[in-house]
């Protein structure tokens, strides 16, 4: 895959300011990156990024498009820079909930179980790009032999991977019997539930059913649900994996209304990503890899004007304000080249718009980091005006 990656940003930018004055900034705050290759590994140049950073426990890494190439390469120098110096060890990708956090959670913890594990288990357009193999051959599993491994996890509601597809309705089964619910009582009615996770949770199977299946199943794990919120919680597991297999079925029966079915993803992801913030991994700093789409916590900024109305997942979630203060979002951008997810062309990316940001970089740096933080910050009385 080639794509010639020019320059790092940040999306933290709250309100709209006069182009002169954030053209302003991003001539006196762009700071060169020297590479962004995985096995660079002197850092210095990403002391302005950690400083940035601060004290964030949560960063969002973004791409442009899941054929971003280079960005691969990018986040996976990132992430080992997080996790090195700033004491970051869960990798959150947006891909299945249950496979790859749970069935990360149960393979024996050497290279060669994870190199079996991990391609079936995340999303292809990384995992089968070459740009990814060092964050996935090497990084990652070469890891679990020192005192500081990596965690995998996922927060997508589309569970229909391989551990998932195998391991997920006997999941629900045997959580069910061990909280002794009233539900095993209605035999037909659990049968029937089990039945739907099946099909939700095969790629083939959930495509191809009616709406009346995905109604029926909605209304059927609800009851489910319920049950486990009234004996364990809201913040028991089950909830939380009846809940994405709840929005899933809702998405199913949404697709042919795009605004709807992408809204109902990112507010069930949002939802994920702070149950494994809160409850899974409360004392860990996460790494959340992702789209810029997902990862920006403002919207309004995309030249494809229908998702500029859209709801992302980082919106949502920075409506907590305490998750808003510990989130920090990393979005990229690029002049030009080309790009192409697995099993698809290749295609040339979008030019910049003729006065937009990527033209007020010297085209001499071939990669560069701008915190809008800092511009946000600067201008904290007009941002406060504005609001």
């Amino acid at each position: 895959m080639k794509f010639i990656f020019t320059c790092i940003i940040t999306f933290l930018a709250t309100v709209t300011f006069s182009q002169s004055e954030i053209r302003a900034f991003v001539a006196s705050n762009t700071i060169p990156i020297q590479s962004i290759s995985p096995d660079s590994l002197d850092f210095s140049d990403f002391e302005s990024i950690g400083n940035s950073i601060g004290n964030a426990r949560i960063v969002m890494l973004g791409e442009q498009d899941h054929g971003d190439a280079p960005t691969f390469l990018a986040k996976t120098r990132l992430i080992q820079y997080l996790h090195e110096k700033k004491g970051f060890n869960v990798i959150a990708f947006e891909s299945d909930f249950f496979s790859a956090t749970y069935g990360f959670e149960n393979i024996t913890k050497t290279k060669q179980d994870f190199l079996k594990f991990y391609k079936a288990n995340i999303v292809p357009y990384w995992t089968l790009c070459d740009a990814s193999n060092p964050l996935f051959t090497k990084v990652i599993p070469e890891s679990f032999t020192t005192s500081n491994p990596y965690i995998v996890a996922g927060f997508d509601n589309q569970m229909f991977y391989k551990y998932s597809t195998s391991n997920l309705s006997q999941y629900i089964d045997s959580l069910t019997r061990e909280n002794k619910l009233e539900i095993l009582n209605n035999e037909t009615l659990f049968k029937s539930i089990l039945s739907s996770i099946k099909t939700l949770s095969n790629p083939m199977l959930c495509i191809a059913e009616s709406k009346s299946f995905y109604g029926n199943s909605i209304n059927d794990l609800t009851t489910l649900k319920n049950e486990f919120k009234a004996k364990k919680g809201i913040e028991n597991n089950a909830c939380t994996l009846i809940d994405n297999l709840i929005a899933f079925a809702q998405q199913l029966l949404k697709k042919n209304d795009f605004t709807s079915m992408v809204n109902t993803r990112d507010i069930q992801m949002t939802e994920t990503l702070k149950w494994l913030c809160k409850v899974k991994f409360s004392n860990e700093k996460i790494i959340v890899w992702a789209a810029n789409y997902h990862i920006s916590k403002y919207m309004g900024h995309f030249k494809k004007k229908s998702l500029n109305d859209n709801i992302s997942m980082a919106t949502e979630f920075v409506k907590d304000k305490e998750f808003d203060k510990l989130t920090y979002s990393v979005g990229f951008t690029s002049y030009d080249g080309e790009a192409g997810r697995i099993g698809t062309k290749t295609f040339t990316v979008d030019s910049p718009d003729k006065n937009g940001l990527e033209t007020w970089i010297d085209k001499s740096t071939n990669y560069a980091f701008i915190d809008f933080k800092k511009f946000n910050l600067l201008n904290l009385n007009l941002t406060m005006n504005l609001k």
